[in-house]
């Protein structure tokens, strides 16, 4: 069986291990000494294939690089005429002009590192210049380039595609609790924090709300504080990004997703040189369930080594094999195991 994958340090990864040894292909996890993502070798019948996190040795460095490059994702699908948010890259030799470009595409907008991921660094619905000053202030602390973006209003949906089909989608909504009347907001997120599906580790499969200066921030902006009692049924979010990585959680809606949405799903990957699948980062303002139109969608990014336990496990809905169709790809051969 090759190294344990008890080694292995990310839920995605384990799932995509668990599918792998069904198949009865060999597993050797070669740099189990590191905290690291696993890397993966594979073996069947002489038959060799790599992983790197969820990302194969069937994805090409130039897919890769074009992937954590935002900016460049948005030029390569813009070629494609896929429809994405309306945005432009600033250095920090003329970051000046990121003001002159707000006002010219208007509040409010989303400011991010352009090669960030797991919602690190990115800034959601800045309504004013001294917001978008302190987010500015801290994605150059570390990087050379800001990517500025319109902000789109709708709901976020993660898509995984292939190169050759629609797989999967869930709708990711941002770390939130749900009022009962009864209980204070600390207390409805203790209650939530308290699901044995929540932790703090990568090998959780969703991870716990955190209550620091975003989310003291978004429960006053409603005029609210932790002692506060939310009303029956009242919905209150906590982040303004949706990443399972900072809380929030995933609903399953792959049977709803519209034909049309997901031929453009198998489209976007195909528009990536060298990319056999990913995940896709949707934002719609109609129902997932409606034919998209030009101005209905946005394609915020596109991800070539996808979290996978978000469709595997959804917080509500049905689980999906998304690992088998990964490991279908590269070994057509097990298909039938």
């Amino acid at each position: 069986m090759g190294k344990k994958i008890s080694s292995i340090k990310s839920i995605s990864s384990v799932i995509l291990a668990e599918e792998i040894l069904r198949r009865g292909i060999t597993i050797d996890h070669i740099n189990d000494y590191q905290e690291e993502m696993a890397f993966m070798e594979l073996s069947y019948k002489g038959h060799y294939e790599y992983i790197i996190g969820q990302k194969s040795s069937q994805i090409t460095s130039t897919a890769d690089y074009a992937t954590i490059n935002k900016a460049l994702a948005k030029s390569l699908l813009e070629r494609a005429k896929i429809s994405v948010v309306e945005g432009k890259l600033f250095n920090r030799k003329n970051i000046k002009e990121v003001y002159a470009y707000i006002n010219k595409i208007g509040y409010p907008v989303v400011i991010k590192m352009v090669d960030g991921n797991q919602g690190r660094l990115v800034f959601v619905g800045l309504k004013n210049r001294k917001m978008c000053e302190k987010a500015i202030k801290e994605v150059l602390a570390d990087n050379d380039y800001v990517l500025v973006e319109k902000y789109f209003y709708g709901k976020e949906y993660r898509i995984l595609a292939t190169k050759d089909k629609y797989v999967a989608a869930t709708h990711r909504e941002p770390a939130n609790v749900v009022g009962d009347g009864i209980h204070s907001i600390g207390e409805l997120i203790e209650i939530k924090n308290s699901d044995p599906r929540r932790g703090d580790s990568s090998l959780d499969i969703f991870v716990k709300i955190k209550i620091d200066d975003v989310a003291r921030g978004k429960i006053a902006a409603e005029g609210l504080r932790l002692n506060s009692v939310l009303n029956k049924g009242k919905k209150l979010y906590l982040r303004s990004n949706s990443n399972i990585s900072t809380g929030g959680d995933s609903i399953d809606v792959t049977d709803r997703v519209h034909p049309e949405l997901r031929k453009i799903a198998v489209n976007i990957i195909r528009a990536i040189p060298g990319l056999a699948y990913g995940g896709i980062d949707i934002m719609t303002n109609q129902d997932i369930s409606m034919k998209p139109t030009k101005k209905s969608y946005v394609v915020l990014e596109v991800n070539s080594s996808p979290g996978i336990s978000l469709h595997h496990y959804p917080y509500e809905g049905k689980p999906r094999n998304v690992a088998g169709e990964i490991i279908d790809m590269l070994f057509p051969e097990t298909k039938n195991k």
